[in-house]
């Protein structure tokens, strides 16, 4: 079994013996191209599959070779706090991060086989020394149901970029509340030096976050406080109607996200539950006076989603220090005419269809809530001709 971890590690750390694998158009000929590699020829499909998955879960893969070979961290288990890794496949265009892992999963066929972990100290130990090289282009945060998924996407049409729409690894390391902040921190550093590097030619590396990662910006901010940030917000009756129709973690009651901020204790004593409609409105104001501040104290500036359009994605990725080539400018146009979350259908705008989800008293409430919040955040939105304003903030 020693020479098997050696072969195992070997094969992880290079680049050149996973290129083999490459042609291979069927998992037979993954594990007949093993065969030939390990020198394994006696042994049958079953035997292999057996020992790849013992490898996957036992091997000790440094996260340096993990690191030389290519690999992405894909996952984060707070369990056992590690790190799982992946091969990529090429850059992100998916609407949503853990649909390009899912590609990455299927089409690399390696990844169905070989599956290596390491422990999350071991990355940080392992990318420590070129880590403060990778800072990222930028960040996007928004309310949710806001055109976020548009701008990341449309983002991801440029050359040199790395778009990462909430991706679950990050999701799952900040949510872990056995890790106290500094461990967040490096956590996401290394995670950050990691993936910056997984990908060839995609240097400029964009996060989309979570709605609810607008309580981590203190961390964050300290960690990177030279990464440029933007806000996008819309009317909230058409984003709890979206919420309505199909909720998202944040709006679903979920007490996992209990750590990042109070407000998401469903039913507590101090708020105590009245109804899901009550809970939303209540997460979206606390969303929405996060945002506030964060633009009156530190200049952070916001976006409507009624702004967003090709002008803006210009603005939005010179704001990131992006540049944005013919042929990416008609990705993009092709990009704000699909379905952002769904790219084989074209974009419908649905404004009227979502106000007319609630009943007048419900729409009432919503509005004397969130009215007023609301018409703060427009006054904070940039205008659209004035680019530089945006590209200075």
């Amino acid at each position: 079994m020693h020479e098997l971890q050696v072969a195992f590690a070997a094969l992880i750390a290079s680049p050149s013996q996973q290129a083999l694998f490459e042609r291979a158009g069927s998992v037979e000929s993954v594990l007949a191209q093993l065969r030939l590699l390990w020198r394994l020829h006696g042994w049958g499909d079953a035997r292999l599959i057996q020992t790849l998955e013992q490898l996957s879960k036992e091997a000790a893969v440094p996260a340096t070779a993990l690191l030389a070979g290519g690999w992405l961290p894909h996952r984060y288990e707070a369990r056992t706090r590690s790190i799982q890794w992946c091969l990529p496949d090429g850059p992100a265009t998916e609407p949503f991060h853990d649909e390009y892992i899912s590609r990455c999963l299927q089409r690399r066929l390696l990844n169905q086989f070989i599956r290596p972990r390491t422990p999350l100290a071991e990355l940080c130990a392992a990318s420590a020394p070129r880590r403060w090289g990778h800072r990222p282009a930028g960040f996007i945060f928004h309310l949710s149901r806001c055109g976020s998924t548009l701008v990341s996407g449309s983002l991801s049409e440029l050359d040199s970029t790395l778009v990462l729409s909430e991706p679950p690894v990050f999701t799952e390391l900040l949510l872990d509340t056995s890790l106290d902040r500094a461990q967040k921190r490096e956590g996401i550093a290394g995670l950050v030096s990691a993936i910056t590097v997984a990908v060839p030619g995609r240097h400029d590396l964009v996060v989309k976050w979570n709605a609810w990662d607008i309580f981590q910006w203190e961390l964050l901010q300290d960690l990177y406080p030279e990464v440029p940030s933007l806000m996008l917000v819309r009317d909230p009756v058409e984003i709890l109607a979206s919420h309505h129709r199909q909720a998202g973690r944040h709006m679903s009651g979920d007490p996992s996200l209990a750590g990042a901020s109070p407000v998401f204790c469903c039913g507590r004593s101090s708020q105590p539950f009245v109804s899901m409609l009550d809970h939303r409105m209540r997460v979206l104001q606390a969303l929405m006076e996060q945002m506030r501040g964060l633009h009156e104290s530190q200049g952070v500036p916001v976006l409507h989603y009624s702004q967003l359009g090709a002008g803006a994605m210009e603005q939005i990725a010179r704001r990131f220090g992006l540049h944005a080539s013919e042929a990416a400018r008609q990705r993009i146009a092709v990009r704000l005419s699909q379905h952002a979350k769904a790219l084989d259908q074209r974009f419908s705008p649905d404004g009227q269809d979502k106000a007319a989800v609630f009943g007048a008293g419900d729409r009432q409430d919503i509005e004397a809530r969130l009215g007023p919040l609301h018409a703060q955040l427009l006054q904070c939105a940039q205008p659209l001709m004035d680019a530089e304003a945006l590209h200075a903030a």
